[in-house]
């Protein structure tokens, strides 16, 4: 599935997720320990659509994020993240889990 479309997916999944739910975020790819999740912030806050972040499962710390104002300006942030996963595990690319 290209980039775009994943996102836009994800993106139609996080905003069908009730705003009283717990629940906040969306995953998008798993490589090693490191996850790259989408979720949402209140809008009064951020003024964007949503976040991508780049979490550490092993540590349980967030090691990157980035406001996203429209979903096409999320790939080339998407790719950036999963480059960044990919350097921190040791892995090559083309291994990369997406949901």
């Amino acid at each position: 599935m290209p980039t775009q479309m994943r996102i836009a997916s994800a993106y139609v999944k996080l905003s069908s997720i009730s705003e009283d739910s717990s629940k906040v975020s969306v995953p998008l790819a798993r490589i090693g320990n490191c996850e790259i999740r989408m979720f949402r912030w209140p809008e009064t806050q951020s003024g964007g659509l949503f976040w991508l972040e780049l979490f550490d499962h092993n540590t349980r710390t967030s090691i990157d994020s980035f406001q996203c104002h429209e979903i096409k300006d999320a790939a080339p942030v998407f790719e950036g993240l999963i480059l960044q996963a990919t350097h921190l595990n040791d892995l090559d690319p083309s291994r990369a889990e997406t949901d």
